[in-house]
């Protein structure tokens, strides 16, 4: 059905069900048009249409082919991506809506995204002289109402700092996968259309030499002690307050003594009572850590589930990185709500029985929006599994911050043997507090006697135990995604799509525990740390999200920027096609490492030829380690090579390719002695 409309005010929303919750707040009709919903109605005397988008009508195109490129415009999406072909009915239904319209306002999301996407909407069907900004954290009705009654003039800056992220993405993403894709038509001899990024590239060199340092890893020997002592009847552990040895012989000869002796002194012993302050409501972040530890979900999922819920109004908007509560929220009101449901009925008229209800808050804060809390609304509607997890995380989690710390008595006995230090050490949680609201967060605990000073254990078993060093944890979605947000890159709106975006590119994957850089991950980090390792560098993507930022606070243009970023693309471009043009495929291909001698392990291109093996260049680190480790190992334990490897082999802290390595040596010397013997 069309409505005549003429001088009205347009509202667009981000999403068709958020346009609805808007329009359920202000009383308004329902109709369809191209087989979409829109809403009309009058509101304080004016004629109002409210209209849901699908997320962004436009992004930036070119017709120019190569490289460098920085002559761009906007376009509908699906003139770039076929798949974005549904939107041709979203840009009928603006078309039709706009026309004649005297007013506009953006009810997008509060954020750099949604400010561009109301904001390219009124500017190619409007007018943005003539916007407003609707600005809420929640869908509730009366969030909802109070927004609209409450308008925000346009939000210029955050406009310009996001169609500034846009712009530098779309610059930096098209020219350096150009490049990417001509090295590799060079040197691999195959057209692949490949992925870099401002972001992405620099988190995928991070994730593969973290891997490559785990895979390659050796690992040292040292030596120490496993004391266990009896205490009125019960045995206990130690733990040892002094580094493990070098010198194994130094460790058997402490043993015997001990062994000797049969007995320990106490030095002394603490006893600490230790208050735990509530951890403060969720911000995206810890939200995803969270998910991430309880249930293994990935950041990207957990997103997912919180936009769903906030859709829902369940909860606020999730894309925050706040750990504050606005002082203006009526929490009693929102715990009030949570005590009509069930499961938290009885923990919420606890804190709803207190005088004041003063949360704990974190550090950080965000200036769009507060941390992640319930709304107090019940679900209309059964949820699913998966949001009723991350809805649960959210009530507990918001719960908790009103109510009291959380009581521990420490206990720590120091017990001595000649110079060396050994600690009896155990917990008690006295009074639990806000864990009882949040149930996910436990201490652990271990219940030990409280001794004196001069008491006397009697030693019941003493062992030497090897101990060997570890390798760097490896990455799993959400520590990348840690990694970023401590490095300062990317957006808690962006990192983790930045992060899933690696895995569809076929750059990365997942293998048992961990992340894996796949061969073409491998390759491609190879070209960027070859030719383009400046900017891949932290340091300048950080540089980039600070100047974005400075936008937003007006103390920088988007212009400036933008020149910026094409000048340094345009100095690093020119310099890597003048150097791949004139060194020709031949020295590309040598000064990547790729020729047709093949690693003896994997049959990749061989990177040197060291004592009469042909191995890659990943194979050759390890190598390197495995001889390096083995004079250490060789003056420890007075071990020959061979004996050396086998116990290598058995050692579950080697790293994958450093075993391969190991287990080709170990068959090298199986089919030497083998020879012997037959001779």
């Amino acid at each position: 059905m069309v409505v005549d409309l003429k001088g009205h005010t347009v509202v667009v929303a981000e999403k068709p069900r958020a346009a609805a919750k808007i329009a359920t707040a202000l009383n308004l009709k329902k109709y369809n048009m191209f087989g979409l919903p829109y809403w009309v109605g009058m509101v304080n005397s004016k004629l109002v249409v409210v209209v849901g988008t699908a997320g962004h009508l436009f992004t930036l195109s070119s017709d120019e082919r190569g490289y460098p490129i920085f002559n761009y415009k906007w376009v509908p999406r699906w003139v770039e991506n076929d798949e974005a072909r549904f939107l041709v009915n979203y840009f009928k239904l603006m078309s039709k809506l706009f026309k004649n319209a005297s007013e506009y306002i953006n009810a997008c999301d509060y954020d750099i995204e949604g400010s561009v996407i109301g904001y390219m909407i009124i500017r190619n069907f409007g007018d943005p002289k003539k916007a407003k900004r609707m600005k809420f954290s929640s869908l509730t009705l009366e969030e909802l109402r109070y927004a609209y009654n409450n308008l925000k003039p346009i939000d210029w800056n955050m406009i310009d700092a996001g169609l500034c992220r846009h712009e530098l993405d779309w610059l930096w993403g098209i020219n350096v996968s150009r490049a990417l894709s001509d090295v590799f038509g060079k040197v691999y001899m195959r057209r692949t259309i490949l992925s870099a990024g401002r972001v992405q590239s620099p988190t995928l060199v991070e994730v593969t030499n973290n891997f490559l340092n785990a895979s390659t890893f050796v690992p040292d020997v040292k030596f120490s002690l496993r004391v266990k002592v009896s205490i009125n009847g019960r045995n206990y552990a130690l733990e040892n307050l002094f580094d493990p040895f070098e010198d194994l012989d130094l460790a058997k000869s402490l043993a015997e003594n001990i062994r000797r002796v049969k007995k320990l002194e106490v030095l002394e012993s603490n006893v600490t009572d230790v208050y735990v302050d509530p951890l403060p409501p969720f911000n995206l972040p810890d939200l995803q850590y969270e998910a991430s530890r309880i249930y293994g979900y990935t950041p990207y999922r957990t997103l997912s589930i919180a936009e769903e819920l906030y859709l829902e109004s369940l909860i606020s908007y999730p894309r925050t990185n706040s750990q504050k509560l606005p002082r203006s929220l009526n929490n009693r009101e929102i715990i009030s709500g949570i005590a009509k449901i069930k499961e938290y009925s009885a923990l919420a008229k606890e804190l709803l029985a207190k005088d004041i209800l003063m949360p704990t808050e974190g550090r950080k804060d965000d200036p769009a929006h507060p941390a992640i809390y319930p709304t107090g609304y019940h679900p209309l509607r059964d949820l699913k599994v998966d949001a009723l997890k991350i809805y649960d995380l959210v009530v507990r989690r918001y719960l908790a911050s009103f109510s009291d710390p959380a009581y521990v008595r420490k206990v720590k006995n120091v017990i001595t043997f000649e110079t060396y230090r050994f600690s009896l050490s155990g917990s008690k949680v006295m009074s639990n507090g806000w864990l009882r609201y949040y149930p996910y967060m436990n201490f652990i605990t271990r219940e030990i006697p409280i001794l004196r000073a001069g008491d006397v254990v009697e030693v019941v078993e003493v062992k030497v135990v090897s101990t060997y060093s570890r390798p760097p944890q490896g990455y799993t979605k959400t520590s990348m995604l840690k990694w970023m947000e401590s490095v300062g890159i990317g957006t808690e709106a962006t990192r983790a799509e930045i992060i899933e975006n690696l895995f569809r590119r076929g750059y990365l994957k997942t293998s048992s525990k961990y992340v894996e850089v796949t061969d073409l991950g491998f390759q491609v980090v190879k070209v960027l740390n070859t030719f383009f390792t400046d900017l891949t560098n932290v340091e300048l993507t950080r540089k980039f999200e600070s100047l974005l930022n400075n936008i937003v606070k007006g103390s920088t243009t988007r212009e400036l920027v933008i020149s910026e970023v094409k000048q340094l693309l345009k100095n690093k471009l020119d310099i890597f096609k003048e150097r791949i043009w004139k060194e020709g495929d031949e020295e590309v291909s040598k000064i990547l490492g790729i020729n047709k001698v093949k690693c003896r392990i994997c049959g990749k291109s061989v990177h040197t030829v060291i004592d009469g093996l042909q191995l890659c260049e990943v194979h050759l680190t390890a190598y390197n380690n495995i001889k390096y480790r083995y004079d250490a190992w060789k003056q420890k334990l007075r071990i020959n090579w061979d004996d050396y490897l086998i116990k290598l082999s058995k050692i579950k802290y080697l790293g994958s390719y450093s075993k391969e390595v190991v287990n080709y040596l170990i068959s090298i010397s199986n089919e030497k002695n083998s020879k012997l013997r037959g001779l």
